[in-house]
C-alpha cells in the first residue's frame, strides 16, 4: 500500500517506496479493520487535508477502524485524539497504528459507543455507513459545541449525501468542503451508486 493525499503520504510498513522531503508519512498495517485505502477514507482525508484545523486541536475519531483518520488529524495540527470503536478489533488495529508511528501519547482509544463520551472537542472524523450517521447527528451537535468547530464526514454515497446535508444544517453544521469519489468496490445494497462522498462541516453557532 501506498498512496498519496495532498502532502501525506499513506504507506504500509513493506512498502520500498518512500516520501518525498517535506511530506507527512503514516505507516500502517493492512488488517481486518476498515481498509485504509479505501475510497471514503481517501476522501475523507481529502477534505481532512483542506481543512484549517486549529493548532493543538483536541480530535475525535468515531468508528476509529485502523485509526488512519485520527493519525492524520493529530499529525497535520499537533493535537491529540480520542479513538472509539465498537469493534474490538479495530481497536486492536488502531492501538497498532499509534504503535507504528510512535504517537500512543498522543492517540488513546476505548472500545464502546460515543455514548460514554462527554468531553468536548475540536474536530470530529467520523467515517460510518448512512444509517450509522443518522444516529449520531444530536451526537457531532453535542459533542462538537462551539462555532467554528469542524466535523468530517464520510462512509455514504450520494444517494444519501442530500438528506445527511440537509440534517447536520438543522444542527447548524455548514458544508464548507466536499469531495466525492468514484468507488471499484462492490455494491452493498442494489441501488447504490458507487459515488463515495465525503463533507467538511463547520459549526456556525455555539450552544448558549
Amino acid at each position: 500500500m501506498f498512496y498519496r493525499i495532498g502532502n501525506l503520504v499513506i504507506r504500509s510498513p513493506h512498502s520500498i517506496r518512500r516520501p518525498k522531503d517535506g511530506e507527512d508519512c503514516l505507516v500502517l498495517k493492512a488488517s481486518r479493520s476498515f481498509p485504509p485505502a479505501h475510497p471514503s477514507t481517501k476522501a475523507a482525508l481529502t477534505i481532512l487535508q483542506r481543512l484549517e484545523v486549529k493548532k493543538d486541536a483536541r480530535i475525535l475519531d468515531i468508528g476509529c477502524g485502523s485509526g488512519i483518520l485520527g493519525l492524520a488529524a493529530a499529525l497535520k495540527s499537533g493535537g491529540t485524539a480520542l479513538g472509539c470503536d465498537i469493534c474490538i478489533g479495530s481497536i486492536r488495529a488502531s492501538k497498532q497504528s499509534s504503535a507504528l508511528n510512535l504517537m500512543e501519547d498522543r492517540f488513546k482509544f476505548f472500545h464502546g459507543s460515543v455514548d460514554a463520551v462527554s468531553a468536548k472537542f475540536n474536530l470530529i472524523l467520523a467515517n460510518l455507513q448512512a444509517p450509522t450517521h443518522m444516529e449520531m447527528f444530536d451526537h457531532y451537535r453535542r459533542l462538537l459545541p462551539l462555532k467554528g468547530d469542524l466535523l468530517v464526514v464520510s462512509g455514504f454515497d450520494d444517494a444519501h449525501a442530500a438528506s445527511i446535508e440537509k440534517e447536520l444544517a438543522k444542527r447548524e453544521f455548514i458544508v464548507e468542503e466536499r469531495v466525492k469519489v468514484y468507488g471499484t468496490t462492490a455494491a452493498l445494497v442494489p441501488e447504490s451508486s458507487f459515488i463515495w462522498v465525503s463533507f467538511g462541516l463547520k459549526r456556525i453557532s455555539s450552544d448558549p
